[in-house]
């Protein structure tokens, strides 16, 4: 409990509120770190694999989508079948690439490359029109490097041990394959062109201004950028069209894409996407295999053990049926109560949010109406969907099939239904997240904010707690998400997701000014040997900040004499974690949120409540002289 600290909350709430609890606290084997979201998620995925086990055990599924998730649940739990099998299905799903040796070669097989969900020198697929939401547009982008990001491999110790990990278990998998000899040569040559991919694409940095993502492109250009793919052929085959404009998310990847492929890298190319489809499905072999491909991903994160084979096979079957699952939880764990009582925070918030906007001393009349507008025009989605989005019933397979080839066909339907919708409208009643997530969002291109039912659970939220409590949890979430609308990304797109300036100079100058506020003051701040980077993580601060103003406000208009030390002791609270080394510095590097520590610490000391109700004086830990305080909405 926080009373056995010696730490005061003047000098650091966050070690005054979980100090204990992180001393000791012992992070399981499998896990890269423990406490808050983390404690939660686990909880919800022992009562679903509680669940899970049942209907494996002979309990009838309640409906058509639930039934083949627990088909596929069972496969994967059918380890010795996975044993006798051996590698048999990535030898044949390997053995397509060997007839690639040249650039034409290439060119012949591109569809079906991408049809049958193969590793390409690029990304292509379908997504929102950021100028015009209610439709889709073919989007291209570069394709993912094996380190988590391009700083990786800038003279980074750490990058060069990570990619020997990496390197060992694709070695040791592809041996099987082709031989030792003949897979540390693949290895050596699809690491090079790792390489050279990641001195192509964007740093996590530049993905964090996702707006700069929007580069329509007439097609006719993209299509002599990837020359010699006959990319025109293969958009007429897939999508029966040939549109105008195709979406560039990374323009300085394509303006360079015939040094990354030629015919002096084909080989390369051919050894990476050998490389990486084998480390990609060696997850469902037999159980040795699995555990060897989840060599990297356990370096990165500093975990001991992989998940267990009940873990990995709901989280796998999660990936494919993730909706119909959350709403079996939704309708079962999730009361009604809490969700009229949460949508009740959530209007309260938008209307302290109006309000707060009316009272606004440096936007001019005109966009602060405009932001009301985006306000009034944001749609609620709280607890679970009623009806699973169509997707999902395309998602079919043999139950006879192997483990590999039955992950394997549901990728490639999934991704041939997303083509599908390319000449239709977009569906804005779609869920973005499921509902057993701890976790919540504001979908820009939307406009909407989606609360799961299992994010709304003590600390965030529960009607046992003090509202003040409740406010300091749920409701600072709810405001971070709303805030969202009006961070650095959202405040580009107008109340229907579209990008569109509805601010006037003066009033973006000087939004753009306390934006370059709140890059500065986390910038810098240490954590182990390094150092957060202001610029990654500025959208997510800009929205904590806008949730404990705007919670805060509602909680004063509803409670007479609120207890500010509950409101901020349980903002502490949701944020504790004890993490691994290796993940905290890897989370510094490509998470856009800033560390759980100074998420507590660093945000409430911009709030006059906040000294207020602990008595904070210059001098103290947490004080923060008034000149140097930002507050943004």
């Amino acid at each position: 409990m926080a009373e056995k600290t010696k730490v005061r909350p003047q000098d650091d709430l966050y070690e005054y509120v979980n100090g204990d609890f992180i001393k000791k606290a012992r992070i399981p084997s499998d896990h890269p770190s423990v406490g808050g979201f983390i404690t939660l998620r686990d909880n919800v995925e022992k009562i679903m694999l509680r669940e899970f086990q049942s209907f494996a055990n002979g309990r009838r599924a309640p409906d058509e989508l639930l039934e083949r998730a627990i088909l596929l649940y069972k496969k994967v739990l059918d380890t010795d079948g996975r044993k006798k099998i051996g590698y048999r299905p990535l030898i044949e799903k390997l053995s397509y690439l060997d007839s690639i040796k040249t650039l034409d070669d290439l060119t012949a097989s591109f569809y079906y490359l991408y049809d049958h969900n193969y590793p390409l020198p690029f990304q292509l697929g379908i997504d929102t029109d950021m100028k015009d939401t209610r439709r889709h547009v073919i989007a291209m982008t570069g394709p993912s490097i094996i380190l988590p990001d391009t700083t990786y491999y800038q003279n980074n110790e750490n990058g060069k041990k990570l990619l020997n990990v990496y390197a060992d278990s694709a070695t040791e998998i592809l041996a099987n394959v082709y031989g030792e000899t003949k897979a540390k040569k693949l290895v050596h040559d699809a690491l090079a062109f790792d390489k050279r991919i990641a001195g192509l694409v964007k740093s996590q940095e530049e993905w964090a201004d996702y707006v700069k993502s929007y580069n329509p492109t007439e097609t006719e250009t993209v299509i002599e950028k990837v020359f010699p793919i006959r990319l025109g052929d293969f958009l007429q085959s897939r999508f029966g069209t040939l549109p105008e404009k195709i979406v560039i998310m990374d323009p300085r990847f394509f303006d360079n894409f015939s040094s990354l492929l030629n015919e002096k890298t084909i080989r390369e190319y051919v050894a990476w996407a050998k490389m990486t489809l084998a480390i990609g499905m060696a997850n469902y072999l037999d159980e040795e295999t699995r555990i060897l491909a989840s060599s990297y991903s356990r370096a990165l994160s500093g975990v001991k053990d992989s998940p267990t084979t009940e873990k990995f096979a709901y989280r796998l079957v999660n990936s494919f049926y993730g909706e119909p699952i959350g709403i079996y939880y939704g309708k079962k764990y999730f009361g009604e109560k809490a969700k009229k009582d949460v949508i009740k925070i959530v209007q309260d918030l938008i209307e302290t949010y109006k309000e707060r906007l009316a009272e606004n001393t440096w936007l001019s009349k005109k966009t602060r109406e405009k932001a009301i507008v985006k306000l009034d025009k944001m749609v609620l989605k709280i607890g679970y969907p009623e009806k699973a989005d169509p997707s999902y019933y395309a998602l079919t397979f043999s139950p006879e099939s192997s483990l590999f080839e039955i992950v394997d066909t549901l990728a490639i339907e999934r991704g041939r239904y997303g083509d599908s919708l390319f000449s239709k409208p977009v569906d804005r009643t779609r869920w973005v997240m499921d509902a057993h997530l701890v976790n919540a969002c504001y979908n820009p291109s939307y406009n909407d904010i989606t609360f799961p039912a299992a994010i709304l659970q003590a600390p965030f939220y529960s009607l046992e707690q003090k509202p003040e409590e409740n406010y300091g949890g749920i409701g600072t979430v709810i405001g971070h998400e709303i805030s969202h609308a009006f961070d650095n990304n959202g405040a580009q797109m107008d109340e229907f997701g579209n990008i569109n300036n509805w601010w006037t100079k003066k009033d973006y100058d000087v939004f753009q000014k306390k934006t370059q506020a709140m890059i500065e003051q986390f910038d810098g701040l240490p954590l182990l040997d390094s150092k957060v980077n202001g610029k990654l993580v500025v959208s997510e601060n800009i929205a904590d900040n806008g949730g404990v103003a705007s919670s805060l406000q509602t909680m004063e208009r509803n409670i007479k004499k609120p207890d500010y030390q509950a409101f901020f002791l349980n903002f502490a609270r949701i944020w504790c974690t004890k993490a691994r080394p290796q993940y905290t510095k890897l989370l510094l590097n490509i998470d856009v949120h800033s560390p759980c520590y100074y998420r507590a610490d660093m945000q409430v000391r911009n709030f006059p409540q906040f000294h207020a109700a602990f008595k904070v004086k210059e001098g103290d830990g947490m004080y923060m002289p008034v000149d140097k305080r930002i507050i943004i909405w």
